[in-house]
């Protein structure tokens, strides 16, 4: 983040899930002197956006593993559960020198006990997909 430049763009990428839906997963970084957060967000996008955006080869598809990232030489945080299309993922950020979310397959009860135990559900935006 730049100075006097309080909101910033940190892990993104693009989430496939088995029945080819299309998701951009950012992290939404705000720090400023009274203020500090982060925010991820999901985006339904098309195919034809998809591929366009992995085009650019600044954007990658997201990291699906099957169990918790665990390390010493990074700092891992648990950020939500999102559920789709009969299948799940828990979200989490993983910050060393890159920002990357990593998500982790979950079977839907799995997801529905973190979900009941208080983990949050991630936050998706249904943009009318043409």
């Amino acid at each position: 983040m730049s100075m006097g430049d309080p909101v910033s763009i940190g892990a993104h990428c693009i989430l496939q899930t088995r029945r080819n839906g299309f998701f951009l997963v950012v992290e939404i970084e705000v720090e400023d002197t009274n203020v500090a957060f982060e925010e991820f967000v999901f985006i339904r996008i098309s195919r034809r956006e998809a591929r366009a955006l992995l085009a650019t080869g600044q954007i990658m598809l997201c990291e699906i593993v099957s169990s918790p990232p665990r390390s010493n030489d990074v700092e891992v945080e648990f950020i939500c559960v999102f559920i789709v299309d009969g299948e799940a993922f828990a979200l989490f950020d993983v910050e060393n020198n890159m920002d990357q979310a990593v998500f982790v397959q979950l079977s839907l009860a799995q997801a529905r006990s973190l979900i009941s135990r208080g983990a949050r559900r991630c936050t998706v935006i249904n943009r009318r997909i043409f």
